[in-house]
């Protein structure tokens, strides 16, 4: 066995029902589909070797994201176009590889992630969005974040690169790119909830009158050039 391993990227979407399911699920998943594609492993050393697969920027339970990243230890080289295809073979139609290939980049060297935030609020119209906008321009955006020993509000304004809201076919979308760096990643929801306390949106003492969904589809460098 090669004692070097070599480094092969997976990309993948994670969608439908499947964006239920917790990132450990996803880890066990992973570690069943890349066993049975048969594919040059690079396994760990001791008692219980596994295949080592490193993931960027897990996704929260309740997110689709076409833009999920794994980076799988190989023992020798092999065609990409293949790979592909083993993997998918093992899949289903809501997890996918898109694509693999050999990276240049390290999971370091993610730094935004581009989201789609479609929001279902009682109230929805252009005047909404625009209140949205105007949140956004806030010199301090803060909320309060859960701990285990308790909550604490927190500054989310740096860690935003760009948030717009339109008004479209009686909903409220939010395009946002929010930090990925792993010292300082901002999950999505801080955004709704950020919204719920400033502007109104879905505040609905009916909850099934409101909902909102979160589609990641972009990621990006520190340069804002498209991570790979």
């Amino acid at each position: 066995m090669n004692n070097t391993p070599i480094n092969l990227r997976i990309k993948f979407k994670k969608v439908g029902t499947l964006q239920y399911i917790s990132h450990l699920d996803l880890v066990r998943t992973m570690h069943k589909i890349v066993t049975r594609a048969r594919l040059p492993l690079w396994y760990t050393e001791g008692f219980n070797p596994k295949p080592k697969m490193v993931f960027a920027a897990p996704l929260s339970i309740g997110t689709e994201s076409v833009c999920e990243f794994m980076d799988l230890r190989l023992s020798e080289r092999c065609d990409t176009e293949w790979a592909i295809r083993s993997l998918n073979e093992n899949m289903t139609d809501e997890l996918v590889v898109l694509d693999a290939y050999y990276p240049e980049t390290k999971h370091t060297d993610l730094k935004w992630l581009g989201y789609t935030i479609e929001i279902d609020t009682l109230g929805a119209s252009a005047d909404l969005a625009d209140r949205c906008n105007a949140a956004f321009l806030s010199e301090s955006i803060r909320v309060n974040k859960k701990a285990k020993l308790g909550g604490a509000e927190m500054e989310i304004k740096p860690l935003i690169k760009s948030a717009v809201a339109e008004y479209r076919d009686g909903r409220i979308y939010l395009e946002c790119i929010l930090s990925a760096d792993a010292s300082a990643f901002l999950n999505p929801e801080y955004v709704v909830k950020y919204l719920k306390g400033s502007v109104g949106i879905l505040s609905s003492e009916n909850l099934f009158s409101e909902g909102y969904s979160i589609f990641r589809h972009s990621a990006y460098k520190g340069d804002m050039s498209p991570f790979a």
